[in-house]
């Protein structure tokens, strides 16, 4: 697994930010809009769609989805009526009309990248997702959708709450491996999300080489990230986007 940098652009007014693992496609456009003084907190989809239209001179759809905290990964192909929400927690697709896109405040989101296939893919995952597998299932449905293969793919790990401020409880704890917990906090249990979810990757055979991390706290970064734990209810969204050009 390897280090990401993270390049802050400002297009039309929003501020995003950039990784350089997936800057090296050219067939895609993505990003991450963090805090945005512009952008209001509860942004909708159509509004979000209007700013990414603009801010690439390009006009297509924004794909959004009713995040459930389950396994469920929604396939959008050229075959199928486009709807702009779906019900899930991750989306795989390989065309070139549309934006895709989860929205988080402290969940991981994670950019899926197949360059032989020409497929992108979002994930979110917070730990109830994580646990019930929702990255691993993801692939193996790109896997019999499109043929991909594990060992084509691209996957960075956008910013999330580390294990430095995600405390759970000792009952959730014990659904995951000890090596995936921080005890430094007053030795309760924080879970590192990047860490259950790394072993899923593994599992489906992705290149340790072809893995990235931002390794960003959202609880920690205030200036730049929301934060459900920090916020609680007046929490905002940042918004993880990706699309095939």
């Amino acid at each position: 697994m390897r280090s990401s940098d993270l390049v802050v652009r400002l297009i039309e007014g929003i501020k995003w930010l950039s990784f350089p693992p997936l800057e090296a496609y050219p067939f895609i456009l993505h990003g991450f809009i963090i805090k945005n003084q512009i952008f209001p907190p509860d942004v909708k989809t159509k509004e979000a769609e209007k700013l990414l239209q603009k801010a690439f001179s390009q006009k297509r759809r924004l794909v959004s989805l009713s995040q459930i905290h389950q396994d469920g990964c929604v396939i959008i192909t050229s075959k199928d009526k486009l709807k702009r929400r779906y019900k899930g927690d991750a989306l795989l697709t390989d065309r070139d009309d549309i934006f895709i896109s989860v929205w988080v405040a402290d969940c991981l989101s994670i950019f899926l990248v197949e360059e032989r296939r020409r497929v992108v893919g979002l994930v979110h995952a917070g730990w109830r997702g994580t646990l019930l597998g929702i990255l691993r299932r993801t692939i193996e449905a790109a896997k019999g959708q499109f043929g991909c293969e594990g060992g084509d793919f691209t996957v960075l790990f956008g910013p999330c709450i580390g294990s430095c401020c995600y405390q759970i409880s000792d009952d959730v704890a014990i659904l995951f491996d000890e090596e995936c917990m921080n005890r430094a906090q007053n030795g309760k249990p924080g879970l590192d999300l990047i860490c259950a979810n790394l072993k899923q990757l593994m599992s489906c055979g992705v290149k340790r080489d072809r893995i990235f991390v931002t390794g960003k706290c959202t609880f920690c970064d205030e200036k730049l990230f929301h934060s459900y734990r920090r916020e609680k209810e007046n929490a905002g969204r940042m918004i993880g986007f990706m699309g095939l050009r």
